[in-house]
């Protein structure tokens, strides 16, 4: 176990670099902005004092809450243009924060807002009395954080039952969706190892990073899956190289349950006789996100029979894809969709006994079984890659293959360039 413990150790110094080791609890969050009312701080200066006024917006506009400290208004008014290009104050919300210092005469020397730990905005007034404005860089630290998931009941329940939150399922699903049905796959006692990271802002977490590695080692098969840029985009990739992303996901919801299948000869809940029924059914929540499983173009939009709200995208080759019984049409006819885009929302529209999606494919015009749909890959990495790619790969297979042996969790802190 030593050994071992000190393998991981080397794997995360050499592979993640710049780094601090440690085997300890997460920080516990930084304290967050808790004022409630106006602060007014004064600094001199040799040339004149400068007033420090912050606050939250709360339920007013940026325009009283700057007047109320004597601001004129021609200031503001023109702090609010120069703002326009990347923010625009009418979208302000009562916990965005302000910090604004004015000089004696309380005309605006240098403005700060922030809507949210990633999104920061500076406005600083020059010489000739216009401001330049700009978002500010956050810097980052990240915790890497290496877990194994072991499933009881749902890879959600699994992801949980850890201390983690349903992002990180999600994050998961995300990167297996072109193998691995989260829906009929799992069974009890598959293993997923999972090397990820935690995003903190002055000791506060603000979100999860990118999933470095992964293996899921099911009773049927195992699956594979680690980062790589190619030069130009980050990609996941399994251990020889070849891309996770194909044409088709294989289902166009992340959660939830099979209702139905495809079938030739089904006895219907509704009109109580055999029918066939041409696609597959999944329930979830009404408002559950609805997915593209492929790229393509909206060709219908609308009510259609005993479909309800339906959406229908056209894809390369012949394809066809319905989502039918949906409560929300996100899309119109004749935009082109992405693959993994939202575009509606689950519902109980037309001929449905729940909220579910109807989830349909057709090459020609004719129904296929979506199961059987051929997912052909994309293009492999090129040669020249693939020796840098191996080096990384056997580096993270090594820590999640020791990660299945020894159930260890290991944390990392690094910092964004």
């Amino acid at each position: 176990m030593r050994w071992t413990c000190n393998r991981l150790a080397v794997w995360f110094w050499i592979a993640l670099t710049g780094g601090l080791f440690i085997l300890s609890p997460l920080p516990a969050a930084a304290t967050g902005l808790q004022a409630d009312t106006d602060v007014n701080e004064t600094f001199a200066t040799e040339a004149t004092p400068i007033s420090v006024l912050e606050g939250l917006i709360r339920n007013r506009t940026l325009y009283d809450a700057l007047t109320a400290f004597d601001i004129p208004p021609a200031e503001i008014l023109s702090l609010s243009r120069s703002f326009k290009s990347i923010f625009d104050f009418r979208y302000s919300r009562p916990k965005d924060y302000y910090e604004v210092s004015v000089d004696g005469q309380n005309l605006i020397q240098k403005f700060v807002y922030k809507t949210s730990p990633l999104d920061e905005y500076e406005a600083v007034k020059e010489e000739n009395g216009d401001y330049t404005v700009h978002k500010r860089k956050i810097v980052l630290d990240r915790q890497v954080i290496a877990k194994v998931f072991t499933i009881e009941s749902s890879l959600y329940q699994a992801v949980a039952d850890s201390g983690e939150t349903q992002q990180v399922a999600g994050l998961i699903a995300e990167i297996f969706a072109w193998d691995i049905d989260f829906y009929l796959y799992p069974r009890k006692g598959d293993q997923i190892a999972v090397v990820y990271e935690r995003c903190y802002k002055d000791g506060e977490f603000v979100q999860y990073g990118d999933v470095l590695a992964a293996r899921y080692v099911g009773q049927q098969k195992t699956f594979s899956a680690f980062l790589f840029n190619d030069g130009q985009f980050d990609g996941y990739y399994d251990e020889t190289g070849q891309p996770l992303k194909k044409m088709f996901l294989r289902t166009p919801l992340k959660f939830g349950r099979m209702t139905s299948s495809y079938s030739i000869r089904r006895f219907h809940p509704v009109s109580k006789r055999y029918k066939p029924h041409t696609g597959i059914d999944y329930g979830a929540p009404t408002g559950t996100p609805i997915m593209a499983t492929a790229n393509g173009k909206v060709t219908f939009s609308g009510r259609k029979a005993g479909y309800g709200k339906l959406m229908i995208v056209k894809h390369p080759n012949g394809y066809e894809t319905y989502y039918g019984h949906c409560s929300r049409l996100l899309i119109r006819r004749g935009q082109m969709v992405e693959q993994g885009q939202v575009i509606a929302r689950v519902g109980q529209t037309g001929v449905a006994t729940g909220p579910h999606v109807h989830y349909e494919v057709r090459v020609g015009g004719k129904p296929i079984d979506p199961d059987k749909v051929k997912k052909s890959r994309g293009k492999p990495l090129k040669t020249e890659l693939l020796a840098s790619f191996t080096e990384v790969v056997n580096e993270r297979l090594m820590l999640v293959d020791d990660l299945l042996k020894e159930k260890t969790s290991l944390v990392m802190l690094t910092h964004d360039n």
